[in-house]
Formats: C-alpha cells, sequence, structure tokens
C-alpha cells in the first residue's frame, strides 16, 4: 500500500510568531505589493532584526499542532515532511529550534529554502519532486499559486481568524492540525 505522504510548512505551523507582532505586519514585511506573487528578501539590517527575532525564545512550539502530528503519524502509513520557506540567513536558528523542540524524527525528510529561491518556486519544486499528496500551509496566497498549478495535490489552509468563501476546491481551511486529523 502506497504511503500518503503529507507537507507541511514550518512557520506558523509549528513555529509561532513572536508575542505582539501581528500576522499582516509579518506578512508587509515578507510580501512585495505587485501584480503577482513575489516575495521580499531582507536587507542587511533587517536580516540581523529577524534573526534575533527567531530566536527559541521568541518563536514558541505551537504545541497543540505538534501534538496533532504525532496523532497522525500514529494512524501509520504515512510519510511527513517539512517544506518551508525559510531563508538561508535563519539557518542557524532553524537547526537550534529544531534540535531544541525534538522535531526532526517525526519526519522523513525536512527542505528549507536555504538556496534563497521565492518561496512559491521553491514549495512547488518540493511538492512535486516529492510527490506530495496533502500540503499544510498559512499563507493563502502562495496555495492559490500552488492550487493552480497543481490540481491533484489536495492543499489545506491554516487559519484560526480566516474563513474565505470563494477557495478552489483542492484548498481546504483548518483551523489548527487537529481538525486536519480527519482528512487523513
Amino acid at each position: 500500500m502506497k504511503k500518503q505522504k503529507i507537507g507541511f510548512d514550518f512557520d506558523k505551523v509549528f513555529v509561532d510568531y513572536p508575542p505582539f507582532v501581528p500576522d499582516f505586519m509579518i506578512d508587509y514585511l515578507y510580501k512585495k505589493k505587485n501584480s503577482h506573487l513575489s516575495y521580499r528578501m531582507p536587507g542587511a539590517f533587517e536580516k540581523q532584526i529577524r534573526v534575533f527575532s527567531h530566536h527559541n525564545f521568541f518563536r514558541p512550539a505551537i504545541k497543540t499542532n505538534i501534538d496533532s502530528l504525532s496523532k497522525i503519524l500514529k494512524k501509520g502509513n504515512i510519510e511527513a515532511y517539512i517544506v518551508s520557506s525559510r531563508f538561508s540567513f535563519l539557518k542557524s536558528r532553524t537547526n537550534a529550534w529544531i534540535k531544541t523542540n525534538k522535531l526532526s524524527n517525526l519526519f522523513k525528510k525536512m527542505y528549507f529554502n536555504f538556496d534563497d529561491k521565492q518561496p512559491h518556486i521553491f514549495k512547488e519544486e518540493v511538492l512535486r519532486n516529492e510527490n506530495i499528496d496533502k500540503f499544510i500551509d498559512d499563507d493563502l496566497d502562495l496555495l492559490r499559486y500552488l492550487s493552480k498549478r497543481n490540481p491533484k495535490i489536495e492543499f489545506f489552509w491554516l487559519s484560526q481568524y480566516g474563513n474565505e468563501l470563494s477557495l478552489p476546491k483542492n484548498i481546504t481551511h483548518i483551523k489548527n492540525l487537529n481538525e486536519f486529523v480527519k482528512y487523513v
């Protein structure tokens, strides 16, 4: 029997944003505002701020989602993958966070965008190369892009706040990974 391959974004799925920083501000700093999907590479000073803000202390684990991942994996016949667009300047912070939170043994492979490609391009390459069946991410713009180009993949938009009524048929809204358990 073929194993089901499930891909998970990293930030806002397993790693929370810093306290007191609104999501819209992170999106504003991360995405370019133009007519097509594009993400910004920060300048040198902003990189220093972001490296500081990615210290484990400022980026708590989302324990409920990690616990839900354990439930998902107990169902058996599942391979889990991290597919994150984190840029190379966050590599040491990312590795430290994974080690501190003991996440590496839960995933078959972990992919991070340490070659600094555009995040939507990077994620699409990994999803296709690994033949991912389902993918969970908090970035609806990215999911819309991927869903058009990969109609056979089931996408899940993880958002506690939103409930987009006009989602493409291969994107499902979930509020947490516990809700995702029923789709496995």
